[in-house]
């Protein structure tokens, strides 16, 4: 099935129409005039009941005028903003490619400007996942286009976790967590379980749908400066990272090891978000940054001997997360 007939598909029901119209809204705020821009005067009603219309009008100027722009691609910098930055022969867009950018940011998981999507996962596995989280009440659709997307609240309950950081990719850590927790139902089928005991996890994980190919997308959408982000190996993360809760146990060691680190104080926080957001982008890519997490843990030793007034929360996990390294 083409992007374009599964983003057709998706808009079927009313309330994904609204839940992409949020969405849309926020990636398309520097359409000023035009289409789109009136539409959007009209309220979160009309962009619903008019995506369709808005998303052909994106795709149709993307190929005629042979580039993409920020609203499908958002890192994008049009030629009227950067006229000397543009490359010779560079590669035109394909209808094909720029249904699937759009139907990635569209579907994904929002929390504010933030978008988590899985990218080349067949359709049954995204569809299959993201129903569990709205059965969950973990998607919110938005009410007269206002508010929805992830209740971080019912995530932080049903992965045991009381504190996170969620910035970017600390957000991304957390929809990635709840994949795999959505995973290990399927594992806990006696089918499943027999041919890991038979061949092992990373051998079973393509029958789970999660193959080689698989990737993890993040795109931030604010009216500045856009963000887009790419994961690959989705597969193997998961194997090294969440294998003992795949397999049985009740938390996820990596969460709680970077929830113990975690500092909310006001006078720490900020510091805290960052080093944390830093270190879990490098983790995502399959890499340990050590600077980072000495850092982390010096400010975290620092925080706990001299300021902290009640008992010391101790950093937990390390011996397991030390095992994986």
């Amino acid at each position: 099935m083409t992007y374009e007939l599964q983003l057709d598909e998706f808009f079927k029901d009313p309330k994904n129409r609204s839940y992409a119209a949020n969405i849309i809204n926020k990636l398309t705020a520097q359409h000023k005039h035009g289409l789109i821009a009136k539409i959007r005067n009209r309220g979160p009603a009309e962009m619903a009941d008019r995506i369709h219309e808005i998303v052909g009008y994106l795709v149709d100027d993307a190929i005629e005028e042979k580039r993409y722009t920020s609203s499908i691609l958002p890192t994008i910098v049009s030629p009227q903003l950067a006229p000397n930055f543009w490359f010779k022969d560079e590669k035109e867009p394909t209808r094909e490619e720029i249904y699937r950018l759009l139907y990635l940011i569209l579907t994904g998981l929002y929390r504010g400007s933030y978008i988590v999507n899985l990218d080349n996962a067949a359709p049954p596995l995204r569809e299959d996942f993201r129903k569990s989280l709205i059965q969950e009440a973990i998607i919110i659709f938005p009410e007269g286009g206002i508010g929805g997307g992830v209740d971080v609240k019912k995530m932080f309950m049903h992965l045991r976790l009381g504190r996170f950081p969620i910035k970017e990719f600390g957000f991304t850590l957390l929809i990635l967590s709840c994949f795999a927790r959505w995973l290990k139902s399927k594992i806990e089928k006696p089918e499943f379980l027999k041919r890991i005991e038979e061949i092992g996890l990373l051998q079973v994980m393509p029958d789970l749908g999660v193959d080689d190919s698989i990737s993890l997308v993040f795109f931030d959408i604010p009216r500045q400066k856009k963000e887009m982000h790419i994961f690959p190996r989705l597969k193997d993360f998961i194997v090294k990272w969440y294998y003992d809760y795949l397999m049985g146990a009740e938390d996820i060691d990596l969460l709680i090891f970077l929830s113990s680190l975690y500092i909310t104080d006001r006078n720490y926080q900020e510091i805290s978000d960052s080093l944390m957001n830093k270190f879990i982008y490098y983790l995502l890519r399959g890499y340990i940054n050590g600077e980072l997490l000495t850092n982390i843990i010096n400010i975290k030793v620092r925080y706990e001997l001299k300021e902290r007034k009640r008992r010391i929360y101790p950093i937990q996990r390390m011996r397991e997360i030390l095992r994986r390294i």
